[in-house]
């Protein structure tokens, strides 16, 4: 259940639609009572070119979700997951200044060749400028956690002054300090509060070497 005091999202954009793109059946980790899965790995009822197999039995959560660029305006349209290699979610985020939930956005490079997508720059720097918490997000290896750091008081002055280079080099900065990160295994288990799972982090570093894959025939991550 949203709690009483927690910001709505929006709803889906009418002009954008999913179409053939299928990051969030890779690139997230599930949580439902009908359906687990770790990050980095394709859900079970993928199926190559054909999308969801229980499309129309599909779980709750993930008929309940919506990526950033299915519901932000201010995300370009050329940021399709599948096409840009960038997954932009929507998030609820506790901040300690106002001592409220407040509307944050994850912005999830899949790939370094993310870095290049067209609109991103544009569009991190609309969130920032409308003073949006937006967090760069950088996955681990599949199956462990991500990497992640809210980006706006980095890239401030870089959108203050409309220098996308600046950005650009900036996001290119952290992304490369993100990948030498401490990653862990997730691992799902019953959650001890009550009915259903919950995703934990186990205490071990990722090995050197894991593998990424493609999914979708575009730029995704084996799986924030």
């Amino acid at each position: 259940m949203t709690e009483p005091d927690a910001p709505d999202l929006p709803p889906p954009l009418a002009d954008r639609a999913c179409g053939g793109c299928t990051v969030c059946c890779v690139a997230l980790t599930i949580e439902d009572k009908d359906l687990q899965k770790v990050q980095g790995y394709r859900c079970p009822h993928m199926k190559t070119g054909q999308g969801c197999g229980i499309y129309d039995t599909r779980p709750g959560t993930c008929r309940e979700f919506y990526c950033g660029w299915r519901q932000l305006k201010w995300v370009r349209g050329g940021l399709r997951p599948d096409v840009s290699g960038v997954l932009f979610q929507l998030r609820r985020d506790l901040s300690a200044a106002i001592g409220a939930q407040r509307i944050a956005v994850s912005v999830t490079l899949l790939t370094r060749a993310a870095l290049q997508a067209e609109g991103l720059a544009e569009s991190i720097a609309a969130g920032v400028a409308a003073g949006v918490p937006v967090f760069l997000v950088v996955p681990g290896p599949p199956g462990y956690t991500s990497a992640q750091a809210q980006i706006n008081d980095h890239v401030h002055e870089a959108v203050r002054t409309r220098d996308k280079a600046g950005l650009l080099r900036i996001l290119a900065e952290m992304y490369r300090e993100a990948r030498r990160g401490d990653f862990r295994r997730i691992v799902i288990e019953p959650n001890p509060d009550g009915g259903g799972v919950k995703a934990k982090v186990a205490p071990r570093v990722a090995p050197r070497g894991a593998k990424r894959v493609t999914t979708g025939g575009a730029t995704a991550v084996r799986k924030t």
